[in-house]
C-alpha cells in the first residue's frame, strides 16, 4: 500500500472560528496552515479578506497568505497543485498539514483529487465572451455544465466568463474533470453554529473590520488604481465599499448590504457542507477545541 499523508481540513462558514481553531491545533500539534481561500491569497487585501495578524503568521506558518499581486489570477488548479507539493513536503518535515478554507471548491478539489491542468486563457475567445452580457453568459453554462451553473457566482462576470472559456475550450463539462483517489488520511472537522448565533458573529465582525480601517484600506487601492479589478474578483464587501469612496452610495447603505450578502454566503456553505461526506461537525460554542484535539 502506498503511503497516506495525513491531513486535516477544517472548514465552516465564514466567521466560524476556523483560523482560530486552526492555530490552536498547529499549536498543539506542530502544525502548519495551508489556507484554501481564494481571497486572501492576495498580497494588498488585508482588513476585508480576514488576513491572519502579524503576530497569527509570526506564531504558525501559513502557506498560501499574501504571495500574489492583485494583477494576478489564482484558480483551483493553481491551488491543488501547490497543496499536492506541500503535503507531502510538510510531514517530511515533522509537520502537520491543516488546509483552511471558506473556499469549499479549493477544499473539495484537494482532497477528491481532481486533476486539473491549468488550460491558457484563449484571449481571442475570452474577448468574444466578454462582449457578451451576463444573462447570455449564464444560460450558455446552464445548458452545457448545469452543475458548474448552480455552484458558480452568478453575479461575478469575470468568474462566469472564464468557467465558461473553460467549458468550450474542454469541449465538456467541468465536473466532468478526471479524478484520482488522494494519497491522504484525511479527517474533516466543520464548525457549527446556530443560524442566528453565526449572523450576530457576521455582522460584528463587519463593525471590527470597519474600525480598524477597512474603508481606508479600499480608498488606498482605488487610489492605485485597483477599482475595476477589485469590482472583477467581487470579495465581499470590496464592490459595495468602493461605492461608498466613489460616493455612489453612503457608509451605512453599504454596511447593511454587506451584512446581508455575507449571510446568505454563510448560507450557501453551511448547505454546501451539509452535502459533504465524512465531517465531524464541532458545535462552535461549546468548547469545539477539547473535541477538535480528541478527533486530530
Amino acid at each position: 500500500m502506498s503511503e497516506l499523508w495525513p491531513v486535516v481540513a477544517i472548514m465552516g462558514p465564514t466567521a466560524s472560528g476556523k483560523s482560530g481553531l486552526a492555530l490552536e491545533l498547529a499549536g498543539l500539534f506542530k502544525g502548519e496552515i495551508i489556507s484554501a481561500d481564494s481571497a486572501q491569497v492576495y498580497a494588498p487585501l488585508e482588513i476585508g479578506v480576514a488576513k491572519p495578524s502579524p503576530l497569527e503568521l509570526a506564531q504558525v506558518v501559513h502557506h498560501g497568505v499574501g504571495q500574489l499581486g492583485l494583477e494576478e489570477n489564482f484558480s483551483l488548479a493553481a491551488f491543488i497543485t501547490e497543496a499536492q507539493r506541500l503535503i507531502p513536503a510538510l510531514w517530511r518535515r515533522g509537520q502537520l498539514p491543516l488546509v483552511v478554507g471558506g473556499t469549499g471548491l479549493y477544499v473539495r478539489g484537494l482532497l477528491e483529487g481532481y486533476l486539473l491542468e491549468e488550460a491558457p486563457p484563449d484571449e481571442g475567445l475570452r474577448a468574444s465572451l466578454n462582449s457578451q452580457p451576463l444573462e447570455l453568459l449564464l444560460s450558455r453554462v446552464a445548458s452545457l455544465d448545469p452543475a458548474t451553473y448552480r455552484r458558480l457566482d452568478r453575479r461575478n462576470k469575470r468568474r462566469v466568463t472564464r468557467s465558461l472559456e473553460l467549458i468550450l475550450q474542454r469541449g465538456a463539462p467541468l465536473v466532468d474533470s478526471p479524478r484520482r483517489p488522494p494519497p491522504y488520511a484525511v479527517l474533516k472537522l466543520a464548525l457549527r453554529w446556530e443560524r442566528e448565533a453565526l449572523y450576530k458573529r457576521i455582522d460584528e465582525r463587519l463593525e471590527a473590520m470597519l474600525e480598524r480601517g477597512w474603508l481606508q484600506e479600499v480608498e488606498g487601492l482605488v487610489r492605485a488604481g485597483w477599482a475595476e479589478r477589485l469590482q472583477e474578483l467581487r470579495i465581499l464587501g470590496y464592490p459595495q465599499l468602493i461605492e461608498v469612496v466613489l460616493g455612489r452610495r453612503t457608509l451605512e447603505e453599504a454596511r447593511q448590504e454587506i451584512k446581508f450578502a455575507t449571510h446568505r454566503y454563510a448560507k450557501r456553505q453551511e448547505t454546501w457542507l451539509r452535502r459533504e461526506p465524512g465531517v465531524h461537525w464541532l458545535e462552535a460554542s461549546d468548547a469545539p477545541l477539547k473535541r477538535a484535539q480528541s478527533l486530530v
